[in-house]
C-alpha cells in the first residue's frame, strides 16, 4: 500500500526536529517500497508552518520543500512542483495561492478570485 505523509512527518523530515522524531521518519521512508505521497495541502501547511513557527525567509522554505520532494522517495503532483517553481522568485500570489490554482486548473476549472494578484495569473479570473 502506497502512504501518504502529513505535515507532522514532513516538518520533521525538513527541520530535523524533534530528532527522534525526524530519526524515525525518515527510516520509515526509506524503508517503504514505494514513493510517499505528500498532498498539496500538506505542502501548503509545510510552508505555513516553517515561515510562522520556525521563522524561515520565503526563498529559503520554497527550497526546502522542493528539494525534499524532488527525492525519489517522495511522490507529488506534477502541479505542486510547478506551483512551488513559479512561486520561488515572488511572494504574490503566494504559495497557498499558487497551489490552489494549480489544483483548480488541473481539475480543468478555472478559479474564481477577489484577488487582484492571483487573477493576473493563466487560470484566474477576477470578480467584480
Amino acid at each position: 500500500m502506497t502512504r501518504a505523509l502529513d505535515t507532522s512527518v514532513v516538518l520533521r523530515l525538513l527541520t530535523g526536529e524533534p530528532a527522534a522524531q525526524a530519526a524515525l521518519a525518515k527510516q520509515e521512508l526509506e524503508r517503504e517500497q514505494h514513493a510517499a505521497h505528500v498532498p498539496a495541502l500538506v505542502v501548503g501547511e509545510s510552508y505555513f508552518a516553517l515561515r510562522h513557527h520556525y521563522r524561515v525567509p520565503h526563498e529559503l522554505a520554497v527550497d526546502s520543500l522542493t528539494a525534499l520532494l524532488a527525492s525519489d522517495r517522495i511522490a507529488v503532483a506534477s502541479t505542486v512542483r510547478a506551483a512551488l517553481a513559479a512561486a520561488r522568485d515572488s511572494q504574490h500570489p503566494g504559495v497557498m495561492d499558487r497551489l490552489i490554482l494549480a489544483e483548480a486548473n488541473a481539475e480543468g476549472c478555472e478559479l474564481l478570485t477577489f484577488d487582484k494578484r492571483l487573477s493576473a495569473l493563466h487560470g484566474a479570473r477576477l470578480l467584480g
